[in-house]
């Protein structure tokens, strides 16, 4: 019997186009191990996509960018109109756009076309294979999942995931709780079975994510697998200065103006474990920055403040609506809040629209919830 990576680079050698889904958590890791994976199939002559719902941080913007990189799932599957020609043959199909509609004009080499002959049907998926990391769940991809639930049904997929409570949804799991990060296991998945396909360009990206999810190597998570990963990928010219200096060093203007005022109203309750902010549309406006921020501001507040177990910067959208994004350093506590909310969090993180909520509203709400 195949164990899991011995399956994976079987199926990988198989597949011919294939989709890489980078998850609402938008971690460092998530996305530049999603970046290695790409240029390693594209190696391998493999059409390949990353999906990206979300826009890339600047601090990522060292790294080489893949070309084919997504925010829509549109088009991913055609629709298929199907004549039975045996009695009437098809001699002409003209379209045409009219208004809000589509049409088709399809004219018959005999009389009108029979009902009995004509049907349609959805074809199958552009895709042969779904590579997810850095989700628990189907359901903590949230409304990527939701939208497309006949591609994540029909497809077959790999779960790449270092998490407890993983819940194994794919047809392969590359499920491993002792690694650090997505980048570990896939680091040393492909240095031990395609190094020579191994440039510096995925070594970097590789690097970049163990790196940034053991916060350089300081975390109480980092291995020695991770650091004996590492030094392998050093030696195929990943540059360990310059990432560090890119995610640590390099933050710009507008983010530390952001950070400045997500400080200066920063809040602790010592009964609930909570550290929390509030960033109203204004704050966004004086720092020049955006709700793109958001994620690596409550990141910072997490390395900051270990002793919370809630982390949560809530804020006005650009839509003008009220969202919550928490980190939940407990697993118990996050499967209790997203009840509460009706939600998966997606790795201890939490999204919550507040419908019909202001910032205060929504923040008495949380608090009350917890």
């Amino acid at each position: 019997m195949l164990n899991s990576t011995e399956e994976f680079t079987k199926t990988i050698e198989k597949s011919e186009n294939i989709l890489i889904i980078i998850p609402p958590s938008n971690s460092f890791d998530s996305i530049s191990s999603s970046f290695a994976l790409y240029f390693l199939l594209e190696k391998m002559n493999k059409s390949v996509r990353i999906y990206h719902s979300q826009g890339l941080p600047d601090r990522l913007s060292f790294l080489l960018q893949p070309s084919n990189l997504t925010d829509s799932l549109s088009g991913s599957r055609d629709f298929k109109l199907i004549f039975e020609t045996k009695k009437n043959k098809i001699v002409n199909v003209k379209t045409e756009e009219k208004d809000d509609q589509y049409i088709i004009h399809v004219t018959p080499e005999k009389g009108s076309i029979d009902p009995k002959d004509f049907s349609f049907v959805p074809a199958e998926f552009k895709f042969d294979m779904l590579i997810i990391s850095e989700s628990p769940s189907l359901d903590s991809l949230g409304n990527t999942y939701y939208n497309n639930t006949d591609l994540f049904f029909e497809v077959p997929k790999i779960n790449i995931d270092y998490h407890a409570g993983n819940d194994n949804y794919g047809q392969i799991n590359l499920v491993e709780n002792t690694a650090s990060s997505i980048s570990e296991i896939l680091a040393e998945l492909i240095l031990d079975n395609y190094e020579k396909q191994v440039d510096r360009n995925i070594a970097q990206s590789l690097l970049t994510g163990i790196i940034s999810a053991t916060d350089s190597f300081q975390s109480p998570i980092t291995s020695p697998r991770a650091m004996a990963i590492a030094a392998r990928l050093m030696k195929h010219e990943a540059d360990q200065p310059t990432i560090v200096r890119h995610l640590y060093r390099t933050k710009s203007l507008s983010f530390l103006k952001l950070w400045g005022r997500v400080m200066a109203r920063l809040h602790w309750d010592e009964g609930k474990k909570i550290m929390w902010s509030l960033v109203s549309g204004e704050d966004f406006a004086q720092s020049h920055s955006d709700e793109k921020d958001i994620p690596y501001v409550v990141e910072e507040i997490s390395k900051n403040f270990p002793q919370a177990v809630f982390c949560a910067v809530i804020y006005t959208s650009s839509k003008n609506e009220t969202i919550g994004r928490i980190k939940i350093n407990d697993e118990k506590e996050a499967k209790k809040l997203s009840k509460a909310y009706n939600l998966s969090p997606s790795n201890s993180v939490l999204e919550i629209k507040f419908e019909g909520m202001n910032l205060v509203e929504s923040e008495k709400d949380l608090l009350n919830k917890l």
